[in-house]
């Protein structure tokens, strides 16, 4: 998949959550921006990042010419065939972009797949073209379900102006590691908790806006550090 079709394809332990103050807002967000099967669902204070989190988007920052990383965001405790996430869980997982494609079967990208906790194991890279990479990295690498307790978005290299000017991007211009990223909020996953909408909106509504800071807040920590 080039990055053209990538990008426009693609769009709490924190057991502790935060609580939305305006009670009559809470009431409506569960009519349309919850999924039916966790209608007490809230936007965190902060996202848990583990080791492999911050182990992917070191190889990424070394090497997004070859690589994205797609993210998951667990709004549940889910077990998948590796391990279990609690709720407000951050999953990195790196893609492979055209160039990495190019390099064919034999170039090992030695990526980290979380186990939960701290605990992780080595895996491939995602170099399936015609999957979207967060549904591919939900069913194939972590076997997890229903993809009903995720929401997802991806993090690349900064966005041109009038790309980032599109609703569904934007661009940070420094995280914590001091250089930039650019956020594609858009995923069919969101569409269950942001009222149908594929991409996480940029204002209040579902409390959208706040749910950017918290996952942009949580790439930035992931972008520092090490296990």
């Amino acid at each position: 998949m080039n990055d053209f079709s990538r990008r426009t394809f693609m769009c709490a332990s924190a057991s502790a959550l935060v609580v939305v103050r305006n009670p009559a807002s809470a009431l409506a967000a569960t009519v349309q921006c919850s999924s039916p099967l966790l209608p007490s669902a809230v936007v965190p204070s902060t996202l848990v990042v583990d080791c492999a989190a911050r182990q992917n988007f070191k190889l990424f920052r070394q090497n997004s010419d070859y690589i994205g990383l797609t993210g998951l965001i667990s709004l549940t405790f889910v077990r998948g065939k590796w391990g279990s996430y609690t709720a407000g869980s951050l999953l990195l997982f790196p893609w492979l972009k055209p160039k990495g494609l190019a390099l064919g079967p034999t170039r090992t990208w030695t990526c980290s797949l979380s186990t939960g906790g701290n605990q992780m194991m080595q895996s491939s890279a995602i170099s399936a073209p015609n999957f979207a990479p967060d549904d591919y990295f939900c069913r194939y690498v972590l076997v997890a379900a229903p993809t009903t307790s995720f929401i997802a978005v991806g993090v690349d290299v900064p966005y041109d102006a009038p790309t980032a000017r599109l609703p569904w991007y934007s661009n940070v211009s420094r995280l914590a590691d001091g250089a930039g990223v650019g956020m594609d909020w858009g995923s069919n996953f969101n569409k269950p908790w942001f009222a149908g909408h594929r991409a996480i909106p940029a204002d209040g509504t579902c409390h959208g806006s706040t749910w950017r800071k918290v996952i942009t807040e949580a790439v930035s920590r992931a972008s520092v550090g090490s296990c």
